[in-house]
């Protein structure tokens, strides 16, 4: 089953998956970075994961409300308990020093495989993926993903303004 699953997978899903796992590990590695392309990382991924819920649900109330609630709860709490201190902006330069972490590269994974499986449940006609329970969790477990970027957005943001 596993090989039939991987075999009617569309080809454009693996190249996606390859550019996340080489830009994943991009992340582990500490590196200067500019402020735009600093930010586009976390844009990215809260767009991946919005195109999750919508792909997957539709525009409908509550995996909007899910996931927005989600998102919120997470940045917050992301910018306010876990905020990286060791990311500063070198205003001088215009780039962010940026310390390796392999937090982003699980992230991205994390998204990608959510993704992925509703995708597989969904093509072997999966009925719990219809559930309210089902649809709410999996929509608010894409918004924690997108927090935690959405957290470092907010962190990057915030370091700029220091500098």
């Amino acid at each position: 089953m596993l090989i039939q699953i991987l075999a009617n997978t569309p080809l454009w899903v693996y190249g996606l998956f390859i550019f996340l796992l080489v830009f994943g590990f991009v992340q582990t590695r500490t590196r200067l970075v500019n402020k735009v392309p600093a930010l586009l990382l976390p844009v990215g991924m809260i767009v991946l994961s919005l195109s999750g819920v919508h792909s997957s649900f539709g525009l409908e109330l509550l995996p909007l409300a899910a996931w927005g609630c989600a998102l919120i709860i997470v940045t917050v709490a992301g910018y306010v308990l876990f905020k990286d201190e060791r990311i500063h902006f070198k205003a001088s330069e215009g780039k962010y020093f940026i310390p390796g972490s392999w937090a982003p590269f699980m992230v991205m994974m994390a998204i990608f495989f959510a993704k992925y499986l509703y995708a597989v449940m969904s093509s072997l006609g999966a009925e719990i993926i219809t559930t309210p329970i089902f649809i709410g969790t999996l929509a608010a477990v894409y918004g924690i993903l997108s927090g935690y970027f959405a957290s470092r957005a907010v962190n990057l943001i915030s370091q700029a303004q220091k500098a």
